[in-house]
């Protein structure tokens, strides 16, 4: 497209050269020094152009009559080509370059809309329909770069098994899949899986994206979808992996074009494909999505894809796996790989590579070619708070309030040892905008298990709201800072959840809120107000638990703070020590 706007731009430029006043001395002037190889005037003899020896410069002079017959007569004494117009209306209106580009875009859009009478499988195809990107290579990448959970594995061994003995599967009466859909979060190894299957069932990879097969013009993606299946059939045995399958896949009807809809009519041509007229022996489809919920039915049924491998992200055990995996081929220094995996909770594949890479990065920073817990611990502050300062110019009482507000978080976090890990507590500033932070989790049990329970969730509120609450003590209600703001956001939003989605609620208790329309609402307006007043309930009652829990402990929050303050982070040990010493 860029090329034709060019190109017509050129042409608009050629149409309508440059054209510079002169007054009528100088015409005479320039046609003495023969600068003027031609002059054309107009039919009302009003105007005169003098076209000049260099291209698109023109001369342009009003004219009166009585001057026209000098200029006239100059001209035929130095034998210059004399032009007079000949009106025609119709002849400049389709020479407008506005006109002249209105109608290629007209043509343009017909053409892209009668696609069908292209040659849609000619290699030099204009819309370039066979331009898409298929990589036909084996590849390198085995199950092994892969680290994770046995089970996914196991799955996808069947898929090789599948390839490598087709015939005893046959033998035996059972269909080999025609089709596999990865369903996970992001950087949890879908694509990874997929080279991983092609190598060791030693089969064709071609690779796409589902984006490359939307277009704007209507018919192109079906094209290609059809170019695709044309050449895995050409490579036998064949793995046809598409990334983001959704950018193709999702439900139809919901664009509002009536089934014309370019990315319907490439899922249509996708399903045909998949389960239509055409063989497709010892090709298998693997697809992969991290939103299964939005892929349309047809596509996702039995005979389409057969079989579905959610991959989770990974659990304790599967952190280890992936920790000791990257950390491989390394030279470590007394690392704790349990304490790592325990701290990395709800990390996918993808994050704790880039965890350490980062640990790798520091350790080389300060010159050492060893990996040390310090070096894993201050990877994932960064990866977690951003980069610490290391230059902190506040003064005093700033960071004395700092200190006073991460207490009040971390000394809910001591209370509720029997739910929750603290790492450390300091009051570094990092360049993403906080003044210090606290780092914790929650026990090992609790992540595997998956079962929070009401009590839990809102000792959570009561860490989120415990900075708050100490400047409230401290400060009073009237100089609470603005250093609250993100811990009320996840508090109410925490305690939003607990009422629409868990059924916390006093008197909500047994409610659910479905996923609404978002101009169509389900719930009358008092169901919306208790909504309302539960949530406020929650965040009200755990604001208070944690100015109770600091109000009983004031003395050793003192101590606290103040060392706090000395050595601007605390570790678990550290702090605990305090709050569990008798005064």
């Amino acid at each position: 497209m860029l090329l034709i706007f060019l190109i017509l731009f050129n042409f608009c430029n050629a149409l309508n050269p440059i054209y510079i006043p002169l007054d009528f001395s100088t015409v005479l002037q320039k046609m003495d020094s023969g600068e003027i190889n031609k002059m054309y005037f107009t039919s009302e003899m009003n105007k005169v152009i003098s076209f000049g020896n260099t291209d698109n410069i023109n001369y342009i002079t009003n004219i009166k009559p009585i001057v026209s017959d000098v200029i006239f007569k100059e001209a035929i004494n130095h034998h210059i080509p004399i032009y007079f117009e000949k009106s025609n209306e119709v002849l400049d209106f389709l020479l407008n370059p506005f006109t002249i580009f209105i109608l290629v875009s007209i043509g343009l859009n017909v053409l892209g809309r009668n696609m069908d009478i292209v040659n849609m499988n000619s290699p030099n195809n204009f819309f370039g329909i066979n331009n898409i990107k298929i990589n036909t290579v084996k590849t390198n990448v085995t199950f092994s770069d892969w680290s994770g959970s046995e089970e996914v594995i196991n799955e996808c061994y069947e898929v090789v098994s599948y390839l490598k003995n087709s015939t005893l599967y046959k033998n035996i009466g059972a269909e080999i899949p025609k089709g596999i859909l990865l369903d996970g979060p992001p950087g949890t190894g879908k694509t990874l899986l997929a080279k991983a299957i092609a190598t060791d069932s030693n089969a064709t990879f071609i690779a796409v994206s589902g984006s490359e097969f939307v277009e704007m013009f209507v018919g192109v993606g079906a094209a290609r979808i059809r170019n695709l299946f044309e050449k895995a059939r050409n490579n036998k045995p064949c793995i046809i992996f598409i990334d983001e399958i959704d950018a193709i896949g999702k439900k139809r009807g919901q664009s509002g074009m009536f089934g014309n809809d370019e990315k319907e009519q490439t899922l249509n041509q996708l399903l045909v494909e998949m389960d239509g007229f055409n063989k497709n022996d010892d090709i298998i489809i693997i697809g992969a999505t991290n939103r299964r919920d939005i892929l349309d039915e047809a596509l996702i049924r039995p005979g389409r894809f057969d079989r579905s491998i959610s991959i989770p992200l990974p659990d304790r055990q599967s952190r280890i796996s992936i920790l000791n995996l990257y950390l491989k081929n390394k030279k470590l220094d007394n690392i704790d790989i349990n304490l790592l995996a325990d701290l990395t909770a709800g990390y996918s594949g993808a994050q704790l590579k880039n965890l350490i890479n980062e640990a790798c990065i520091f350790s080389a920073r300060l010159g050492k070619t060893i990996i040390t817990q310090d070096n894993l611990e201050a990877a994932l502050s960064k990866l977690l708070v951003g980069i610490e300062k290391t230059n902190d110019d506040r003064d005093y009482e700033t960071k004395k309030r700092v200190s006073i507000h991460e207490c009040g978080h971390t000394l809910q976090i001591s209370l509720n040892s029997n739910y929750f890990n603290l790492q450390k507590v300091t009051i570094k500033p990092t360049y993403s905008g906080a003044g210090g932070y606290t780092l914790f989790s929650d026990k090992p049990e609790i992540i595997e298990g998956g079962l929070y329970t009401k009590d839990l969730l809102k000792k959570r509120l009561t860490i989120a709201l415990g900075g708050k609450a100490a400047e409230e003590i401290y400060y009073g209600n009237n100089f609470i800072s603005i250093g609250a703001t993100k811990d009320l956001e996840l508090a109410n939003q925490l305690a939003l959840t607990m009422i629409e989605k868990y059924g916390m609620g006093n008197k909500l208790s047994n409610f659910y809120k479905q996923n609404e329309n978002q101009f169509i609402s389900k719930y009358s307006e008092l169901t919306k107000n208790e909504i309302d007043n539960e949530v406020a309930s929650l965040v009200n009652e755990a604001f208070m638990e944690a100015k109770n829990n600091i109000l009983n402990n004031k003395e050793k929050f003192d101590i606290a703070v103040n060392e706090l303050l000395k050595k601007t982070t605390l570790s678990e040990y550290e702090f605990n020590l305090i709050i569990n010493s008798p005064i």
